[in-house]
Order: C-alpha cells, then structure tokens, then sequence
C-alpha cells in the first residue's frame, strides 16, 4: 500500500516542430476507483510553449511547491486517494472557442508534447510512482485529444 497521495508531478516539453505549441486547455487524468482530472495550467507565466518544458506541481494549496493555477479545485488530498489505487493516468487536450471560427479544421488548435512524465507521491511511499511517454504526441482534432501514459518500473 502505497499511502494517501499527497502530490503529483507532471512534466511536458513541448515539440519544436510549427504550430507544436497551444494555449488550449490541458487535463491529467487518472485512472482507477477514485479516478478525477486535474487542470494544467501554471498560476504564473505562460505554458506549452514550442520546445519548452514545463513542471506543474499539484498538491494542497498551501503547499509552497503547488504551482498551477486555482489550486483550490486542482487539491488531489481532497477527497483523499489512495496512491496504490491509481492503475493509469492521462492526458487529454480541451478546446478553448476561438471567435469567427467558420469550420472545424479551423478551430484545431493542436499541440505536440515530445515527452511526458507523471510522478505521484505519497505519504508513505520511498519513490513516487511514475508514469511517462515519449513522443512525438500530436493531440488535436485530427489527431485525437487523448493518449495515456506508461507505468515505469522503479530503477
């Protein structure tokens, strides 16, 4: 048993390739009896930008190291969950409406993720449990808006 979850880490780079980049919103999931998505999306500064990589911390609100925005609805400690519980975990592209939009393959605004890497710790556990991808990932209305991540044994 691994404990109550008490902090998730993600860490994207976006790809380099044009157009790789999005201001759409962003979501991890995870997967299992107590499965929730959370937003991505950092309190300061902008995100998924072509060929960066950004950290998003979720954690209490009052954690110093939460970084994404509206932490208080972003709280994975509240309902509690069992970290042993989570078998999988996601990522899923939303959409934002983008005004005067006249056809579909307009409004896709896709992005490239490169490589992905989920941790989540728990208050008991030694070693956060990690998931992670590598890419090229194109999420988009073409492409598809979701894709899942790999558990990765410890080291």
């Amino acid at each position: 048993m691994a404990g109550k979850l008490i902090r998730i880490r993600v860490r994207l780079k976006v790809g380099e390739s044009r157009m790789a980049a999005s201001v759409d919103p962003l979501y991890l999931g995870l997967h299992g009896p107590c499965g929730r998505e959370f937003r991505l999306e950092l309190q300061k500064g902008r995100a998924r930008r072509r060929g960066h990589e950004d950290l998003y911390v979720l954690g209490q609100p009052e954690d110093p190291e939460t970084n994404v925005g509206h932490p208080e609805f972003n709280d994975p400690t509240v309902p509690p969950i069992d970290a042993a519980s989570v078998t999988g975990v996601y990522l899923r592209k939303g959409f934002d409406p983008i005004p005067n939009v006249r056809g579909v393959s307009e409004m896709d605004d896709r992005i490239e993720i490169s490589e992905a890497e989920v941790e989540i710790e728990s208050e008991s556990a030694a070693k956060a449990i990690r998931f992670q991808r590598t890419g090229p990932i194109w999420l988009g209305l073409v492409a598809g808006v979701r894709f899942e991540l790999q558990r990765c044994e410890d080291a």
